[in-house]
């Protein structure tokens, strides 16, 4: 009996292995939760092993069993990437399962492009700050919509600016549009602890107001001018408001997460979706 999935099936297992991965990354980096983390890799890991038993892949299959016993032992295992992030060393091993599958076995799918659009702006913290490119940072939500739009427009080209979105009553007006993946993006700027409250009524009531048969993702952008509320928080109202997994929000803070050291436990391991070619040195 042929057990092996459909590539849209496929693209969608797939798509949740990368959302637990991202998931346990964040918590670690941005949250410092290591518990969080550790469930959301685990699961990962629980996935990916279904999925490889499911494809008829044996050898893949006993890798993946070996990498997750050891990875049983220390789920945040953590190493530093050339640019100086850390990252979760098992994270960075079962991603490359995740691209392999891509490669061989799924076709191109808007939800993988939808994530790999959080990750790009989750790293616009990094160029919407720098000192060498805008004298200060960002002032307010205007300041971050442009200068997140000016990096989104060299990856989509198909980029709108404030696309109308007509209802019988009120036409509402999201931030940035990227039709291509059929995902809106709506920024907030939060300065001070108090405003969360504010930021969250506007976030659910923008979530009711952004339904369309032309828009399928939504991401919420919070610039914090200083660490205010974890991410995880965040995500959780978006779940308890009865928001699906389709509408994400992500954090950018203009103050940049804690260094952490390298554990002298964590054996090198290949960065986040690249292959390393050296590991870096922690002196």
């Amino acid at each position: 009996m042929d057990h092996r999935l459909k590539t849209n099936d496929l693209a969608t297992v797939l798509k949740a292995i990368r959302e637990d991965t991202n998931r346990a990354s964040n918590a670690l980096v941005y949250d410092n939760d290591r518990d969080d983390a550790a469930w959301h890799l685990e699961a990962a890991y629980t996935r990916m092993r279904i999925l490889l038993e499911a494809l008829g892949l044996p050898e893949a299959l006993r890798a993946l069993q070996q990498s997750e016993a050891a990875a049983a032992t220390n789920w945040t295992a953590t190493g530093i990437e050339p640019s100086g992030e850390p990252y979760l060393v098992w994270g960075a091993r079962l991603f490359q399962y995740v691209r392999a599958l891509e490669i061989t076995l799924a076709e191109p799918k808007s939800t993988i492009v939808a994530k790999d659009v959080i990750e790009i702006l989750r790293a616009t913290q990094y160029s919407i700050t720098d000192k060498n490119c805008f004298e200060n940072p960002p002032a307010n939500e205007k300041d971050v919509h442009v200068r997140i739009e000016a990096v989104l427009r060299c990856v989509f080209p198909d980029l709108l600016h404030k696309p109308p979105i007509a209802k019988q009553i009120k036409n509402f007006e999201p931030d940035t549009g990227l039709p291509s993946i059929q995902t809106l993006i709506e920024y907030k700027f939060m300065a001070d602890p108090g405003e969360e409250k504010r930021i969250a009524e506007e976030i659910l009531a923008d979530t009711r107001g952004y339904v369309s048969e032309d828009w399928k993702n939504f991401i919420y952008v919070i610039y914090e001018t200083k660490r205010i509320k974890p991410e995880s928080q965040w995500r959780q109202l978006l779940r308890t408001s009865g928001l699906e997994s389709n509408t994400e929000v992500i954090v950018v803070s203009g103050e940049p997460p804690h260094r952490r050291a390298k554990p002298a436990s964590a054996q090198p391991a290949q960065s986040r979706g690249q292959p390393a070619s050296k590991p870096a040195d922690s002196g």
